[in-house]
């Protein structure tokens, strides 16, 4: 297991690497990466904007048929 001393090591490289960077590109990547070390001590609490959603399923009436759409070409989830 990885101490909290090392991710706390990590985490202040990281902040040295976004005060040094040039350009905004690198900030970002660094404090996406000292986000990301803070979620794992803190054990994965917080939101992220990775979150996987759930699936899109095709809209189904109360009935339990698939609705029917007059431009619709089937029950793709391409379907608008």
């Amino acid at each position: 297991m990885i101490s909290q001393k090392q991710i706390l090591t990590e985490m202040e490289r990281q902040l040295q690497m976004a005060k040094r960077a040039g350009d905004e590109r690198t900030v970002r990547e660094s404090l996406a990466a000292i986000r990301s070390l803070c979620e794992v001590v803190l054990g994965g609490e917080g939101s992220r904007e990775e979150k996987v959603s759930s699936p899109v399923m095709p809209v189904a009436s109360v009935e339990g048929k698939l609705l029917e759409e007059d431009d619709a070409n089937g029950g793709s989830i391409f379907d608008f």
